[in-house]
């Protein structure tokens, strides 16, 4: 008897292994369907990837050679390189693919976050919340708007995605993002000369990142640290956290420093819907989906993924009690998604969709440096006369592209495209992990027997 979609999640979540297979990433649709919306995943993919490597080698590496004469010169370069690389990150995951993005405070994202450098801090609930920053610090938040108020975003995130192929050098050759490793002592150092380095040339930031530093997915692993969340939670007096997971707030106490010439701090509750369900709802139910690119593009199938996001402006410096001020927030987090997720539960969508206007998406702006960026291509190959190289490399990257998040996703039971090609490494990795995690616990064993 073939397995219900239910059944198949739920072994997902409880497989330690993650050997079940994946739940298919465009709901309701044919294999017809399905093989279609995956194939346009898997180019939008390989033109995102294509486009910023030749920004990235034909600006970016020669502009990174600006900062041996001034630092000044060559962070507004860069900057404006970001500005002019930005609309194809978001083009087919967002525009093309029919996500919307909505604020329930316009205003004072206009206001605040859009001027000076702002500190936001985002819950977790997905793997493309850079994307996200990206897409906000660059639209126009309002339809009467002249001209855009742009802003340059940064990143906190973990260090192995600097690594990772095309958008994570990209990331940090061009944006300078900060990476950081989980580790306090080390990454408080890297975090203030990051900052203190973009203060010295008054470049002004919007920095994004979440406290709560991981995502969790179905593994043994997740589920013990959500449980080692959730008695936390217990030992500082309050209910368990359900939709979010606890906050990391040491880093926060360096990151104020952000905000030493002025500036904002946000915290924003994101909320994922698609086709009037909350994705990511309670952590441990097996309808929780955590959106990725994948998830993104396949909305072009019909079933697009519209994105809510509420802003809190918070008020701390690196004297407070920033543990308790974190854990009241996540607090209001948890409670603000749990009642989103009632509303959409008792078919108050369009109650729950008046509460958040929609940014403004500026389609055809999008459109045309997409144009532009297929033209300097083309122009690139035919100067140099390598279309024929060019082609065959665009088509080796398809199929490597396309390959790679296939094997990823069956060995990890889900898409984890945060960046291209992270879907493939990180279930590699965390395979070789759980084996090298074994071969201890066996030798451990062998040793206490003897």
């Amino acid at each position: 008897m073939p397995r219900t979609r239910s059944q198949m999640r739920t072994e997902a979540f409880r497989e330690i292994s993650n050997d079940s297979k994946r739940v298919p990433m465009v709901p309701g649709a044919g294999a017809v369907k399905t093989g279609f919306t995956m194939l346009f995943a898997h180019l939008g993919v390989t033109l995102l990837v294509i486009n910023v490597l030749f920004d990235l080698i034909v600006y970016g590496l020669p502009g990174y050679l600006l900062q041996l004469v001034s630092k000044n010169l060559f962070r507004k370069y860069m900057t404006a390189l970001i500005n002019y690389t930005t609309p194809i990150v978001f083009n087919l995951p967002m525009v093309l693919s029919g996500t919307v993005l909505h604020c329930d405070s316009m205003e004072l994202f206009e206001n605040k976050v859009k001027h000076k450098n702002s500190l936001m801090l985002a819950n977790h609930g997905s793997r493309i919340d850079w994307m996200i920053g990206m897409y906000v610090g660059y639209q126009t938040t309002y339809e009467n708007a002249i001209k855009p108020l742009r802003v340059r975003v940064g990143f906190v995130c973990e260090r192995v995605i600097k690594y990772m192929p095309v958008i994570g050098w990209y990331r940090n050759i061009v944006c300078e993002d900060v990476f950081v490793d989980r580790s306090f002592n080390v990454d408080k150092i890297n975090i203030a000369k990051n900052l203190h380095d973009f203060h010295d040339s008054n470049t002004e930031r919007m920095l994004y990142l979440s406290p709560e530093g991981v995502v969790v997915d179905y593994g043994e692993r997740d589920r013990k640290y959500m449980a080692d969340c959730r008695e936390f939670c217990k030992s500082f007096g309050m209910e368990p956290f359900d939709y979010v997971l606890t906050p990391r707030y040491k880093g926060q106490t360096v990151l104020v420093q952000h905000l030493e010439k002025g500036g904002t701090i946000i915290s924003i509750t994101t909320a994922f819907v698609r086709d009037g369900k909350l994705l990511n709802c309670e952590m441990t139910s097996e309808e929780r989906v955590i959106p990725d690119i994948y998830n993104l593009l396949t909305g072009v199938g019909g079933s697009p993924v519209n994105i809510y996001i509420n802003l809190e402006e918070m008020h701390f410096t690196a004297d407070s009690d920033i543990k308790t001020i974190m854990m009241k927030d996540y607090e209001r987090k948890n409670a603000l998604l749990k009642k989103w997720h009632g509303m959409l539960k008792e078919g108050k969508r369009e109650e729950f969709e008046a509460l958040f206007p929609a940014f403004k998406p500026h389609f055809w702006h999008a459109q045309l440096i997409q144009a532009m960026h297929g033209l300097q291509i083309y122009l690139f190959m035919s100067l140099f006369g390598v279309w024929p190289q060019f082609l065959k490399f665009v088509t080796y990257f398809f199929v490597l592209i396309a390959v790679s998040h296939t094997i990823g996703s069956f060995l990890n039971t889900t898409s984890m495209e945060s960046v291209p090609f992270e879907t493939a490494i990180k279930a590699i990795l965390m395979r070789v992990s759980a084996k090298h995690s074994k071969h201890k616990e066996s030798a451990v064993k062998s040793t206490k027997v003897l």
